[in-house]
């Protein structure tokens, strides 16, 4: 990927507002606003931005438990494998899931709205699925800074 300081800007605009018109977003760049658009769609082109999306506050959703939780599976079977994946891309709980080196395969960012819909979350869907060898959560006291939050591009 080749990128110039142009699109390392516009990336950590959007990153900190994905609704800036193209006009605002060409007056912070100092590029015309089609010329930003055509750089953005350029960028979703090529697969550096994947798509914009939504930051929820969950507390003030009803969750009020936000758990990470990591699962070790029967590596040994691809099957297996693969029927953990489908199933925890099905999960609303789930808001994020990441296949991880180490001891741990799988480490998944859970919500729920209270500790007694996530326990049974765990014991009726996570420990339920084939090939499950364990599970082990983790609860979030306070988030510091989240996903979508800018980060500093080098060029």
């Amino acid at each position: 990927m080749h990128s110039d300081k142009f699109d390392l800007e516009i990336l950590q605009l959007l990153e900190k507002n994905s609704r800036l018109s193209w006009r605002e977003l060409g007056e912070k760049v100092n590029l015309s606003a089609s010329s930003c658009q055509r750089r953005v769609q350029a960028l979703q082109e090529k697969g550096i931005i994947r798509h914009f999306t939504t930051a929820c506050d969950y507390v003030s959703l009803g969750f009020d438990v936000k758990a990470f939780v990591e699962v070790k599976i029967n590596r040994h079977d691809n099957k297996v494998t693969q029927q953990f994946k489908d199933a925890v891309i099905q999960y609303p709980e789930v808001i994020s899931c990441h296949k991880i080196t180490g001891n741990i395969d799988f480490i998944l960012e859970v919500i729920a709205k209270d500790l007694r819909s996530f326990g049974l979350f765990i014991e009726k869907k996570i420990l339920y699925l084939p090939g499950v060898i364990d599970a082990s959560s983790t609860m979030v006291l306070e988030d510091l800074k989240l996903h979508g939050q800018a980060v500093k591009y080098q060029g």
